[in-house]
């Protein structure tokens, strides 16, 4: 499989130097389309538009590399790694959430019924899922007390995912940065949509103010300038005025170049120039116990230290990951009647 980067060509810009030795997908142009495509097929009308994001897009992709990197994984699942594995039970708390998680694994068992892995006996992938941190009242034994309504927290995982299968854990990497870089596109094409809605509001509202002011003009030019309420139409007028020149101001600094294209393209390139700012790798590391109550690091209850990946990609998705390793055969002898003991 070809390796995801190649060496980065030396940069002219003065203020990209100390990115020489950076290196740059070779399908970069492949990943800028895809940009693109998926926020708006107009900014290929833009002058030079693959030059200008040939070097922000190569960036977001070494970020999310350097990220995917760092995900823990392969974790082998099975029957053996839950009995032994507190970071296999921290995933599953029972052995039943386990078998169910696989056994609707849908990408997984599609991979397997493929026929050319049909005789595959394993594979890794992706597993993803939501975690949320409930308050419950317990037990707790302090000293030889049994101590009742105790203030407990409990980390759950739940909504399952299984997905991006292959025979080796970097090409569910390589699928892992693919997911990620299309989650940053969809951030842009959320804010590029925002600035098209604001501007589209303040041309509206331009419009409106124009329309009242022109009114406001031709009352004054009549009998109302002499009554009492000529002094208020003034002051309504100039404050419609204010508002007008306001709004021209907020639209001449969204639009700063006269091809409104032109303008979203530079948003895009600022989003993908600093995707550190919009995609993080959260790890959170806990105490569980086997009932998955979160304890403290000091707590004389017998727990377990385990650590969870999070990708988060701003007001686009949240979710735990790791890379697993899949015993097929094992998984498929695993059912609820099972009974394992930690």
């Amino acid at each position: 499989m070809q390796t995801l980067f190649n060496f980065l060509k030396s940069l002219s810009s003065p203020k990209n130097a100390a990115a020489n030795a950076i290196n740059v997908p070779a399908d970069v142009d492949d990943y800028i389309e895809r940009v693109v495509e998926g926020i708006d097929s107009k900014l290929r009308l833009v002058p030079d538009y693959k030059r200008k994001l040939r070097d922000v897009v190569a960036l977001s992709l070494i970020h999310i590399d350097q990220l995917v990197n760092r995900i823990p994984g392969p974790i082998n699942v099975s029957r053996k790694s839950f009995v032994s594995d507190p970071g296999v039970r921290a995933y599953f708390a029972t052995p039943a959430v386990l078998q169910e998680t696989f056994s609707h694994a849908t990408e997984v068992n599609s991979y397997f019924a493929e026929q050319s892995h049909y005789f595959m006996h394993d594979c890794c992938a992706l597993l993803c899922a939501n975690m949320e941190e409930k308050t419950v009242m317990g037990t707790e034994l302090k000293g030889n007390m049994l101590q009742h309504d105790i203030v407990q927290k409990t980390i759950n995982l739940f909504d399952y995912k299984v997905i991006a299968p292959a025979p080796r854990d970097d090409e569910v990497r390589h699928g892992i940065k693919n997911c990620i870089f299309d989650g940053l596109i969809t951030y842009a094409l959320q804010h590029i949509a925002c600035i098209k809605t604001k501007r589209r509001d303040l041309q509206n509202e331009h419009r409106i103010l124009h329309t009242k002011l022109r009114t406001r003009q031709a009352q004054g030019n009549g009998l109302s300038t002499m009554l009492h309420e000529a002094s208020r139409m003034v002051e309504e007028s100039a404050a419609i005025k204010a508002q007008l020149a306001a709004d021209e101001k907020k639209l001449n600094e969204m639009l700063d170049h006269k091809d409104v294209f032109s303008f979203y393209l530079n948003e895009v390139c600022k989003i993908f120039a600093t995707p550190e700012q919009f995609i993080h790798l959260n790890a959170d590391r806990f105490k569980l116990t086997d009932m998955r109550i979160k304890v403290s690091d000091n707590s004389p209850q017998s727990a377990n230290t385990v650590s969870f990946s999070e990708i988060e990609i701003i007001n686009v998705l949240k979710r735990i990951v790791a890379i697993i390793h899949y015993q097929r055969d094992d998984m498929a002898g695993f059912n609820e009647d099972q009974q394992l003991t930690v």
